[in-house]
């Protein structure tokens, strides 16, 4: 048998270095995991029935991706019983989450439960609840978000809608999602800048009243900016590339990770940066950027290092997150582990 040829010293260095990376990322995910089903309770739940869906959406998905199959069901089961409408909709109407952003983004939420759905076979919930979801879609292509009684279009309405229905067969309605991002992008009037709003006509809005800029734009210049607008449509861009080889959806994926890589020193280490991580790595995964899987292994580092020693990850006392009332509160303390988990595991399955 012919020996396999010598890797070079640096080539073998960083095989060894994102290995290591690897072990640790699933290391901290399983730790993750392992809280999340301590505070299941007896009858599958995470919360009172009148909680609603901030207190668990995203508690399947990562359940499922861990291989933790039966508390994965058994919650979905609970959430069938409680929750779940006969129109389709997660969020029954009397069972409203404490959290605002289950109001302004009333996609989000219910994505995350089809998601978690679809890969646990439950396809009774994953195709009702997309056809549900489906309402929330403007002839332009996007899923929305709503200011006030006022619907707008913003990557993460967009995206995760759109990989709810592409996870669903529902692939024209995911491609009109996509091909709104892709115009999101081809829109950027500024280099240092990613608008991540729209109107409902798909035009980009650049226009920011004082003390707005953070829902208007990642500014590359400074730091602490709500980097996962930017990381959320990244992973959608990648997964829709995978699943119809459509160039566009690619360099449109390509241009946003080189938009983050000019933004400031936290853009791998602050909350939001989950998404861009996660989206980095699927990247890799496509091209074999190293630029992406350094990203990827960065954006990992940081989930690693700000795990609290129990397991669960939470929001750091700074700004913009110091000043929210509930930020420790269990719903939240879930959300963030469980994405964090999620991310974790794909990241360490990717790079």
């Amino acid at each position: 048998m012919t020996a396999a040829p010598a890797l070079p010293i640096q080539q073998e260095r960083d095989h060894a270095t994102f290995a290591n990376s690897v072990a640790q990322f699933q290391a901290s995910a399983n730790r993750g995991i392992a809280w999340m089903l301590a505070q299941q309770r007896a009858d599958g739940s995470f919360c009172a029935r009148e909680d609603g869906v901030g207190g668990y959406y995203k508690v399947p998905y990562a359940l499922a991706l861990a291989g933790q199959l039966r508390p994965a069901q058994r919650l979905l089961n609970w959430v069938a019983e409680h929750h779940f409408t006969a129109a389709g909709d997660f969020r029954a109407p009397e069972r409203k989450a404490r959290e605002p952003i289950h109001d302004s983004w009333p996609v989000y939420a219910n994505a995350w439960l089809i998601l978690g759905a679809q890969r646990l076979g439950r396809w009774d919930l994953a195709r009702r609840g997309m056809a549900f979801l489906c309402n929330y879609q403007l002839p332009i292509g996007g899923f929305y978000a709503l200011n006030g009684e006022h619907p707008f279009l913003e990557p993460v309405g967009m995206a995760w809608g759109g990989l709810a229905a592409l996870s669903t067969g529902y692939l024209a309605e995911a491609q009109r999602a996509g091909n709104l991002l892709v115009r999101m992008v081809e829109q950027q009037p500024d280099a240092q800048r990613f608008y991540f709003r729209m109107d409902a006509q798909g035009q980009l809005i650049t226009n920011a009243p004082p003390g707005s800029e953070l829902q208007t734009y990642v500014d590359a210049t400074r730091p602490k900016q709500i980097y996962y607008n930017p990381g959320i449509a990244l992973i959608f861009l990648c997964h829709l590339y995978r699943a119809t080889g459509e160039g566009a959806y690619l360099q449109t994926a390509e241009q946003i990770l080189t938009f983050t890589e000019r933004c400031a020193a936290d853009v791998h280490r602050f909350p939001p940066s989950g998404k861009l991580g996660c989206g980095a790595a699927l990247l890799y995964a496509l091209t074999g950027s190293p630029v992406a899987r350094r990203a990827a292994a960065n954006v990992g580092a940081y989930l690693v290092a700000t795990q609290n020693a129990a397991g669960w990850w939470g929001l750091p006392d700074e700004e913009p997150y110091s000043s929210l009332a509930n930020k420790d509160s269990f719903d939240v303390l879930l959300d963030i582990t469980a994405e964090f988990s999620t991310f974790l595991l794909e990241i360490a399955a990717l790079i």
